[in-house]
């Protein structure tokens, strides 16, 4: 069955969408990360109006077409789906109604011009501030009929264009433009004073195209356009795939054996034989490595000052574990996660990974969220949990790609790490 995700407000609330697609999964304003981790797939539609890009970063391009390729069909109107429409229109994005005409034809270029400050979703996405698309469109509607002068209409614009979107208001407009006339102002005053849907030219292009797929339940056809994968595009997808993210962190900073797991199946990746016997697995990937000429004079900056220099197989190995990525830069994620899931410890992973979660919502409820937590403090609490003085070298055999990599993902587990006593387990069988 086809379904129908918009992403809106403030150009349409959710009852407003709803209104006129009673079926639809209603979503607020699209933020990057919400498409990836978007079920839509063929068949369904997705609906792109509003997106925030202040308060959180934008939606990529990449990601849209991601779910364009999955078969979806993708439309944008009225704002952030106005913009991205008229970008990704070559690429398999139907754009609808006014404001994405103005942005396809080139008469507008700025991003800006579509911004407003809004509430936060939770509040509606109530618009606060008013979009200089709006405003242009509505002045030049009012000239057309006659009610403000051409001159009216320069000097109100350029007050509009003055004001950052943050502070741009009609009445801040009003009263910021010099020589309009009282009868103007007072024709514009009143223009405005109703429904946005009366006079925003947003409003009207978001209503406008979704009577219109209300009248079209049926997407059109297109052929999936393939997206060619990135080191951003992964690690999008990443954040999307959230549970299997939070289990291997979790299991590189718990698990005193995860070094052991994480080489072991590392090692049966650059080998491709299924084996047990770690020894017989480093042997083998030495020899791949040196036949295929991946042992460089560089391999010495993946050894800590205290580790031997690479010259026996075991420590070649452990270049090798510490220093593989996919094609694309990244560890091998879906892999390792299916090894943490196939260990004896798995279990007491996930009570570890909701005991801190539980931990983490009640300090930020007393005002310490985790954007607070200390870098440095954090990797004190690595150091002592991992039992060493030295912490890359300790996080590469973890897995993690560097120390930012465990500073973004560890994150969330450090009050659980800051305890007198943290938690510890072991995945694999003793």
């Amino acid at each position: 069955m086809s379904v129908t995700h918009v992403y809106a407000g403030p150009s349409l609330n959710a009852d407003a969408v709803r209104a006129l697609l009673p079926d639809a999964v209603v979503h607020p304003p699209v933020r990057h990360g919400d498409l990836t981790a978007s079920p839509a797939g063929p068949g369904d539609r997705v609906v792109v109006l509003d997106g925030q890009f202040f308060q959180s970063a934008s939606v990529r391009h990449k990601e849209i077409c991601e779910v364009i390729a999955r078969g979806a069909a993708v439309y944008g109107a009225a704002s952030m789906g106005a913009l991205r429409a008229a970008e990704l229109g070559p690429y398999g994005m139907t754009g609808s109604g006014i404001v994405h005409r103005l942005y396809a034809t080139g008469l507008l270029e700025r991003d800006d011009e579509v911004a407003l400050v809004h509430t936060e979703p939770d509040a509606g996405s109530r618009a606060l501030t008013v979009a200089l698309v709006s405003v242009r469109v509505a002045l030049r509607r009012l000239v057309r009929r006659g009610a403000v002068t051409a001159d009216d209409e320069v000097r109100l614009l350029a007050a509009a264009e003055q004001l950052p979107f943050t502070s741009r208001t009609w009445r801040g407009i009003l009263q910021r433009a010099e020589g309009v006339s009282p009868q103007t102002t007072e024709t514009v005053r009143t223009a405005v004073a109703g429904p946005a849907a009366t006079w925003d030219v947003k409003a009207q292009d978001a209503h406008a195209l979704l009577t219109r797929l209300a009248r079209d339940p049926a997407p059109p056809a297109a052929e999936p356009l393939p997206v060619p994968t990135t080191v951003h595009m992964e690690n999008w997808r990443r954040t999307a795939d959230a549970d299997t993210l939070t289990l291997v962190t979790a299991a590189q900073i718990y698990a005193d054996d995860y070094p052991a797991l994480h080489r072991r199946t590392v090692l049966r990746l650059l080998t491709g034989v299924q084996e047990d016997d770690v020894r017989l697995l480093e042997s083998r990937a030495v020899k791949t490595a040196r036949h295929r000429g991946l042992l460089s004079a560089e391999h010495g900056m993946w050894l800590g000052d205290e580790e031997a220099p690479a010259s026996d197989d075991a420590v070649l190995a452990r270049v090798l574990v510490r220093s593989y990525r996919w094609s694309c830069g990244l560890m091998p994620l879906p892999v390792l996660a299916d090894a943490v899931r196939a260990t004896p410890g798995a279990g007491r992973l996930r009570e570890l990974i909701a005991e801190a979660e539980e931990l983490s919502t009640q300090l930020t409820q007393r005002g310490y969220p985790l954007h607070r937590v200390s870098h440095s403090a954090l990797h004190r609490h690595c150091l002592r949990r991992w039992n060493t003085a030295s912490l890359v070298p300790a996080l590469y055999d973890r897995g993690f790609t560097g120390v930012d990599d465990l500073t973004t993902r560890a994150a969330r587990f450090a009050p659980h790490l800051g305890l007198t006593d943290p938690p510890r387990l072991r995945l694999l069988a003793d």
